[in-house]
């Protein structure tokens, strides 16, 4: 297994102070908290980009629903007649 990296960071005083006391809630060391923290915004950064490039390649493909049909499908939430979620041409 590969050594971990070393990383150092400037954090403002209140954060710091706020990663120190979820640290000693969780009884773990403040570096496992911020790797944790890290791990979660890399893997949404990642998810997020992801979705939008599937979104800009379908758009480019024409698999597109109008706003129309998703206004009609939001304005029916909890409705009896509730719409089926609109799919892509």
């Amino acid at each position: 297994m590969p050594k971990p990296a070393s990383l150092s960071v400037r954090l403002e005083p209140e954060l710091n102070k706020e990663l120190s006391a979820v640290a000693a809630r969780l009884d773990r060391p403040k570096s496992w908290v911020v790797q944790q923290a890290v791990r979660e915004f890399i893997d949404l950064q990642l998810w997020q980009m992801s979705a939008i490039e599937k979104g800009l390649r379908d758009s480019e493909a024409g698999r597109l629903v109008s706003h129309e049909q998703v206004v009609a499908w939001v304005e029916s939430w909890g409705r009896a007649d509730e719409l089926p979620m609109p799919e892509c041409k």
